[in-house]
């Protein structure tokens, strides 16, 4: 998953509909329930030229999300069945996106993502990638349950 808390920004400024993405309100009614699935993203070597698959097989548009990675930019995309409706990225395997599996990983909400994260440790999840904020607290984990399966959590 690409920097997050940038690249939503970027996003809710390009859709206009903040409440369709992760970024809401969090007194508001549009708030995701803890375990809701609100997310996935694909992080791949060429998502540019993936895109265009995606694109072509379900009608799906591209919302440009510019990135940098130390002095170089590149540009991930958002994927939405229309302008306002993201449900996900394709996301440039590099930077933060390194060490990411190239599958589309589902992201569900969860209230505290340190909390959820020792959940899924003691029960027997393996944490795979994390990303923090300034101030150290987490942006989101992806993470492997106890038979493989790998899924990410955050509350973005």
């Amino acid at each position: 998953m690409i920097h997050q808390t940038r690249r939503h920004d970027a996003i809710a400024q390009r859709c206009q509909s903040i409440s369709t993405i992760t970024q809401y309100d969090h007194m508001s009614k549009n708030k995701p329930k803890h375990g809701q699935f609100y997310w996935t993203d694909l992080t791949v070597d060429k998502p540019t030229e993936l895109k265009e698959f995606y694109k072509t097989l379900f009608g799906w548009q591209e919302i440009g999300v510019a990135m940098e990675d130390g002095e170089e930019s590149y540009e991930d995309y958002a994927m939405a069945v229309d302008t306002e409706t993201p449900g996900g990225g394709i996301c440039t395997h590099r930077g933060v996106n390194s060490g990411i599996p190239p599958q589309w990983i589902p992201y569900f909400f969860v209230n505290d993502v340190k909390e959820s994260l020792s959940t899924c440790l003691q029960l027997g999840g393996i944490l795979l990638k994390d990303s923090k904020k300034k101030d150290g607290s987490f942006n989101y984990v992806i993470v492997k349950d106890p038979q493989g399966t790998v899924f990410g959590m955050g509350n973005m």
